[in-house]
């Protein structure tokens, strides 16, 4: 792959002030030469200034940021392609030195191909072509900003890897949203003809705070009726600044007239830990990983072993898990762990190489704990497993992990959108690269829904085979794909169900001693074998 250098780098912050104008031949229309004056900065009603700040922007990030660094005209050519989206007649032919475009069978531009790597070249042709297409195609001259900048990126960013992409303003608030909390009430309900039925409540949220119970019916917020509306018009009219006040009408057991509360929001963060104690096991459901992930588990687990210091183990549930914040990833595995590597990352930007510790400290203190993972465990997820096996402080039982073993970086765009970035890679604590291999558990339950017993003792004759097979995930290759696939097989990714017999292990293992500490031992034995 080739590498700008730092002076080429530096070239590609073109001046803001610089503006397009696309001369265009006078006889048919197609766009075939492109110019700079200062003065224009609309083109036939498209605004190529707000277009520019955020293209530039982003393929600037891109050029920095992306794991792996692209061929900027590559990479834009690519995203021209993304206007067939737009308009499925819409098509490209990519010659030596120029680029034409095509709606249908009619040509709309015909431009020379830059000889560099430049951004600001690049956007030229991409504005160029677009403006072709403009004139050619209702479809394309009917799109918003928004549907090109779509267009644009979905199309590049697929073919850089599989992770990054692209968000509008609204996904982007969305998502920034479930990362960092918004300014609500806190509920779950669903929609019915009358309004919005509660179906549960965030504990020491507002809405619970001020009275609202489960089954209860939100008829209207300020006046404004919550019936038979759009979800994101009811989500805008829940939500608002944080502190504001509205008045929530409120129907409880059919009883009219409703009930009209008072309730002042706060931030709320969506939650993503449960935890219950069964069969005396304390079991803690990480469903993701956001901004209060391991600030919940530390509270609740102090919680529980204040309440029952006699639970014997903990089993961490991280099945169906998608990940989420690497860092809250690394805090919650440095709850349970003394010490030792937790992860490491490695990219191209210099701040996407880090090694993260855990510091002295076991909230635990020293119980069994077991990690539960399926096909659908990954990133952040993989991450706390792997540190916890790893380092000999606990077990995983399950099948393969997802192996999504990159780390997205998040860029905000001038239109308030947002690039997801796959900037590094990231490394267990024996030193294996996570991506397209997974974490390897310790007893393997792929296939196995038969009696507990049959499968300890079946597990007590293979175990060691363990310490063999750790091996070959730790030399194996990031770009060795069918090595990688076929240690996967070992143990092959499934989805585990909650009535799986998966839990049941878990406790055995937890309960038994002996078991449990020759488990232990296995994976000390790896970690031993194979420092990081």
């Amino acid at each position: 792959m080739n590498r700008f250098t730092s002076k080429i780098l530096s070239k590609i912050l073109w001046s803001a002030t610089a503006l397009i104008l696309l001369a265009a031949c006078a006889s048919n229309g197609i766009i075939s030469n492109i110019n700079w004056p200062k003065e224009r900065n609309v083109v036939e009603g498209f605004e190529l200034g707000e277009s520019k700040r955020v293209l530039s922007h982003g393929l600037t990030q891109i050029s920095v940021r992306a794991l792996e660094q692209p061929l900027i005209g590559r990479f834009v050519i690519t995203g021209i392609t993304g206007l067939a989206d737009i308009d499925p007649l819409f098509s490209v032919i990519d010659m030596d030195d120029r680029l034409q475009s095509y709606v249908g069978s009619t040509l709309a531009s015909d431009l020379a191909k830059p000889n560099d790597q430049s951004v600001r070249a690049w956007l030229n042709l991409f504005h160029g072509t677009l403006v072709g297409a403009r004139r050619k195609s209702d479809l394309i001259g009917n799109a918003d900003l928004e549907q090109i900048y779509a267009a644009f990126f979905d199309a590049a960013l697929d073919d850089l890897d599989p992770y990054s992409r692209y968000a509008g303003r609204l996904q982007a608030r969305i998502n920034r949203e479930t990362r960092n909390g918004f300014g609500g009430i806190g509920l779950r309900y669903i929609s019915t003809e009358l309004g919005l039925k509660i179906q549960g409540l965030q504990p020491d949220a507002p809405a619970e705070k001020a009275g609202l119970l489960v089954g209860d019916i939100i008829t209207h917020v300020d006046g404004i009726s919550l019936a038979s509306n759009r979800s994101w018009t009811i989500r805008r009219i829940l939500r608002g600044p944080i502190g504001s006040t509205s008045i929530f009408a409120v129907i409880r057991d059919g009883v009219l007239p409703a009930q009209h509360i008072p309730i002042i929001r706060s931030l709320i963060v969506p939650q993503t830990v449960e935890l219950t104690v069964r069969d005396r096991v304390a079991v803690i459901e990480i469903h993701s990983f956001n901004q209060q992930t391991s600030q919940t588990v530390e509270s609740l687990l102090s919680k529980a072993l204040s309440e029952d210091p006699s639970i014997p183990g903990i089993i961490l549930d991280l099945r169906g898990d998608p990940g989420g914040l690497l860092d809250q990833a690394v805090t919650v595995s440095d709850l349970f762990m003394e010490s030792g590597r937790i992860v490491s990352t490695r990219g191209r930007h210099p701040e996407s190489i880090q090694r993260y510790q855990a510091f002295e400290g076991d909230i635990s203190e020293g119980r069994p704990i077991i990690v539960l993972v399926d096909s659908r465990s990954a990133s952040a997820a993989e991450i706390v497993a792997a540190a916890i096996q790893d380092s000999g402080r606990g077990l995983i039982v399950g099948t393969s992990s997802y192996g999504k073993g990159t780390v997205q970086t998040v860029v905000r765009l001038p239109n308030d959108g947002e690039l997801t970035l796959t900037w590094s890679r990231f490394h267990a604590p024996l030193g294996y690269a996570i991506e397209d291999l997974g974490v390897l558990p310790l007893v393997c339950t792929s296939g196995v829904d038969g009696p507990i017993e049959d499968t300890l003792e079946r597990w007590q004759q293979t175990g060691s085979q363990f310490v063999a097979r750790k091996a070959e995930w730790r030399t194996v290759a990031p770009e060795d794909v069918s090595g990688r696939a076929s240690l996967r097989g070992h143990c092959p990714a499934e989805v585990r169900t909650k009535a799986s017999i998966d839990f049941e292990l878990a406790r055995r293992l937890i309960l038994m001693d002996s078991l449990y500490a020759q488990a232990i031992g296995l994976t000390a034995t790896s970690a031993a074998e194979h420092p990081p």
